[in-house]
């Protein structure tokens, strides 16, 4: 009795050494070798200042930037607080904020009408943290930086098709705009065309 539970003992510290540590630490040393950038966080730094991730979405509160998904992760766009609504579609405090969100929409994009405006723009996504939105609401939001950089819509238009990122292996998911990347292109763009604005809005790119 007591020579099998020792075996037991010696079996289960054997597969947690296996299965906990040395996985671990080969999946990890992979990631690391074969994608340090993915490994690492995606994160993004220019001027060697951090100004956030292409894996988690961001508050862009300036009209001159795409805007993001709302978030319900703590007070919002928390990392460490991942997390939806949480709220039924018939919860009074989620339509109640719903129509903020809508009516903040339209009064920034006048151009937009009500039915017009693509549904993950006013809505959060599971978790709360989603840099992505769909091509029709970049698209959408493209009249309102228009008219405040005085860059054509054509090349705003150019711009949101090149940051396209289609389905996952060919297959899975919809094709959705990274809005980090998405705004640092614009940014570039911006720098191009009017400094002394891309100045103004981009302070955290500027040295």
């Amino acid at each position: 009795m007591i020579k099998e539970l020792i075996k037991m003992i010696k079996l289960t510290l054997l597969l947690y050494v296996i299965c906990s540590l040395a996985y671990t630490f080969f999946i990890w040393g992979i990631g690391k070798i074969a994608f340090p950038f993915q490994a690492g966080g995606s994160i993004v730094h220019r001027n060697s200042k951090l100004i956030g991730s292409f894996l988690i979405g961001e508050k862009f509160i300036s009209p001159y930037l795409f805007n993001g998904r709302p978030s319900y992760a703590a007070k919002g766009y928390n990392g460490t607080r991942s997390s939806g609504s949480n709220y039924a579609p018939t919860n009074g405090k989620y339509i109640s904020r719903e129509k903020k969100l809508i009516n903040k929409f339209l009064e920034e994009n006048p151009a937009v009408k009500k039915g017009q405006i693509p549904v993950d723009i006013i809505t959060g996504s599971g978790s709360g943290l989603g840099s992505y939105i769909s091509v029709a609401a970049a698209l959408i939001q493209v009249p309102r930086i228009s008219l405040l950089t005085g860059m054509s819509k054509s090349k705003l238009d150019g711009l949101v098709k090149k940051t396209v990122s289609g389905r996952q292996f060919g297959i899975f998911g919809t094709p959705g705009v990274n809005t980090v990347r998405l705004n640092l292109k614009l940014a570039a763009m911006l720098k191009k065309k009017n400094n002394k604005l891309f100045k103004k809005v981009f302070r955290g790119l500027t040295a």
